[in-house]
């Protein structure tokens, strides 16, 4: 332990950059953005979005599942708390085989929701928000999914950025509802409080949103026409704002419009979810939208290539980086490579440590402090599993493009549609 603490000490500045310039030049950064966003928020009042202008003239909420039913009811029933009124309740059952389509048509006859319609076969989650949207008669589209439940204000909240006409879509602020329920779900809380709370604040700021949830996000009606709807196939959440910012329109965060989802609980599910949100977002960002990266493609914008830049450069290369960093480690200080991996996790810890705490200051949701107890974890969760879990997608995404397999869309409509 002391010629561990000895060998640290006596480390020169260019010893302390040479062993550790994966964590300066990578995530020291990251993390320093993540502090501006707070300052921000702080001393320049970064507000809360109600209040600001007048609520549109009239708000329909899409509400779609497969395979719902323990999940619907409760949903719906949150979604009618809601401080904002005279919201139109649209819902479309995806082909379940459980009594979804009864609940939904139980709900209408209550008065609950305005619409229930029913696919007999099932066509995955765009087409039967693309339907919904169609039944649907306001002049903003709140998409929700069927598993959460809101925060009082959190319709009113994610509405209310609408009174600048110049705004497409606004995303929610999601929170892990679970997190007691398993160690892996308590690390997602603290993953969903850094990177939406925190994270999406700061990106608010520099105009950088880059996806609008499918779990809780709201779209202007002729915005979401004048692309055409969501798009076949998985991750069609990133997929559609993406199109919405190529197409010039402007997209924003609202931090106080609180949605609670259930994550994955075992780590089994968790893996399989993040496998394939991995998947698609490496072939969305690199594949579907590469010419982002063109200045000579008609669809070129700088605003795009920055946040494809922001993707490279805090995502994609620490993932391929960091298994090479720890390998550099072992072959050129074989006797002082545990310590210094040590010390790069304590330094990853400290720096999520930080993220955590100003994730809680920005978001306001106190009862979210005794996950700080599972902060050492998680900060080898993200620095080691993470980046393994993230590398193996992406690895299997670009060899065998194995979200063309992927059951998150029917193989019926795969086999049509010209979505690759």
């Amino acid at each position: 332990m002391l010629d561990a603490y000895h060998f640290l000490t006596a480390l020169s500045e260019e010893q302390v950059i040479d062993l550790f310039w994966v964590a300066l030049a990578l995530d020291l950064p990251r993390y320093f953005l993540g502090f501006v966003a707070v300052i921000a928020w702080q001393f320049f009042a970064i507000p809360s979005h109600s209040g600001r202008g007048g609520v549109p003239a009239k708000v329909s909420v899409l509400v779609v599942g497969h395979n719902e039913e323990h999940s619907l009811e409760r949903c719906v029933l949150s979604l009618r708390e809601q401080s904002l009124s005279g919201v139109e309740i649209v819902c479309v059952d995806d082909g379940s085989a459980d009594r979804t389509f009864s609940i939904m048509r139980r709900l209408e006859r209550q008065g609950l929701v305005q619409r229930a319609v029913r696919l007999s076969l099932r066509g995955g989650k765009s087409a039967a928000l693309n339907l919904a949207a169609e039944l649907a008669t306001g002049d903003i589209f709140i998409v929700v999914d069927c598993d959460c439940s809101f925060d009082r204000h959190a319709l009113r909240e994610i509405v209310a950025p609408f009174a600048d006409h110049e705004i497409a879509a606004v995303c929610g602020n999601i929170l892990a509802r679970n997190w007691r329920n398993s160690l892996v779900a308590s690390l997602q809380a603290i993953e969903y409080l850094v990177a939406i709370s925190l994270g999406k604040t700061l990106a608010d700021g520099l105009g950088q949103v880059t996806c609008v949830s499918g779990a809780f996000g709201a779209f202007r009606r002729q915005s979401w026409q004048a692309v055409g709807g969501q798009d076949v196939g998985p991750g069609e959440d990133l997929d559609f704002t993406f199109r919405l910012r190529l197409a010039g329109h402007q997209i924003r965060f609202a931090r106080s419009a609180i949605c609670y989802t259930d994550v994955p609980d075992t780590l089994a599910a968790f893996v399989r979810q993040r496998a394939r949100w991995e998947r698609d977002a490496f072939w969305i960002r690199l594949r579907k939208f590469g010419y982002a990266f063109n200045p000579f493609h008609q669809r070129f914008r700088p605003s795009e290539l920055a946040n494809q830049l922001d993707f490279l450069v805090f995502t994609l290369l620490p993932t391929v980086v960091f298994p090479a960093y720890l390998l550099y480690l072992a072959l050129m200080m074989p006797g002082f490579a545990p310590t210094l991996i040590v010390a790069v996790t304590i330094g990853i810890t400290l720096f999520e440590l930080i993220a955590f705490a100003l994730a809680i200051v920005i978001s306001g949701r106190h009862e979210y402090w005794p996950l700080v107890l599972f902060i050492p974890l998680f900060g080898i969760f993200q620095a080691y599993f993470m980046r393994c879990l993230r590398l193996c997608a992406y690895l299997d995404e670009l060899i065998f493009s194995r979200s063309l397999e992927d059951n998150y869309v029917p193989a019926k409509v795969r086999a049509w549609s010209n979505w690759r």
